[in-house]
């Protein structure tokens, strides 16, 4: 097995990332890393981490987990995530559980949670600009203008609505404790086939989120006529661009899943308690 090690570049995280590369390789196991970490850990540069890892070690927030996917794909690789962030959902192994968490992975003690990816195609005058693809959730958002707009919302050939609002945002149920919550929209455990679609500051308090299978294919298309609203397309933080009137998103189910492992004793509702402290007054 090769295993990858893929860190942001801050003391601690590249402190924790030489640890553990000592760890893995006084156990032969092969090792794979970026260029920043080899600097840190007084290594060599070593192969491409993104196309050669059997499974990758990600040390940081969900920001780089969300990163890692999005340079792995289309390699569905299994992802480690070891929590380093502020505030993070998706990596769910703690500093103080790195080791143990590396020996269940050595040992195939993990757990493997697949998650859904959507896919999200941006299409202009009928034209394909570009296909990408996410696991948190694609958000269509205002500039710095305070502002709102206009978007026509489809699922398959059935109209919605007409949202007008600072934005929307689309999430899968991993992304539902990413933005969408932050926006007042519902947690959805990552096990239920859905698409949730939750406007930013709606003009209409009647407008709320809403909850469609994920096997339909959703469709947003940017009314706004003024070129100063500067919309914006962003992709799981990661990745955007700019929208123009009339352009038209097309948002479904994608053909990747992420694949993040876990130790057995740790489970979903778990990490909700701890991370949003629903058991402190």
């Amino acid at each position: 097995m090769k295993m990858g090690i893929v860190c942001k570049e801050e003391p601690s995280a590249l402190a924790l990332a030489s640890r553990v590369l000592d760890w893995l390789e006084q156990r032969g196991v092969e090792c794979l890393f970026e260029d920043h970490v080899a600097g840190a850990c007084s290594r060599p540069p070593s192969a491409d981490v993104w196309g050669a890892s059997d499974l990758v070690v990600v040390l940081g927030g969900d920001g780089t987990l969300l990163r890692t996917i999005r340079m792995l794909l289309p390699r569905e690789v299994p992802m480690l995530g070891v929590h380093m962030g502020s505030l993070g959902f998706l990596t769910e192994t703690t500093e103080a559980e790195v080791f143990a968490a590396l020996k269940a992975v050595t040992s195939g003690g993990c757990v493997e949670d697949r998650r859904a990816m959507l896919s999200v195609t941006h299409v202009r005058d009928g034209e394909v600009l570009s296909t990408e693809h996410v696991l948190n959730d694609v958000v269509i958002t205002k500039g710095a203008l305070a502002r709102i707009f206009d978007m026509e919302v489809w699922t398959n050939s059935t109209f919605i609505t007409n949202f007008r609002a600072d934005g929307l945002i689309v999430s899968t149920p991993t992304g539902s404790t990413a933005y969408n919550l932050a926006a007042n929209g519902p947690i959805v455990h990552p096990g239920v086939e859905a698409v949730i679609l939750t406007p930013i500051c709606p003009h209409l308090l009647s407008n709320r989120s809403i909850v469609l299978p994920d096997s339909q294919e959703g469709t947003i298309i940017v009314k706004s006529t003024k070129a100063s609203d500067n919309i914006h397309l962003t992709l799981d933080g990661q990745k955007g661009y700019p929208l123009q009137a009339g352009d038209a998103l097309k948002v479904k189910r994608g053909p990747y899943q992420a694949t993040l492992l876990r130790l057995p004793q740790s489970n979903y509702f778990g990490v909700l308690r701890t991370k949003l402290k629903w058991q402190e007054r």
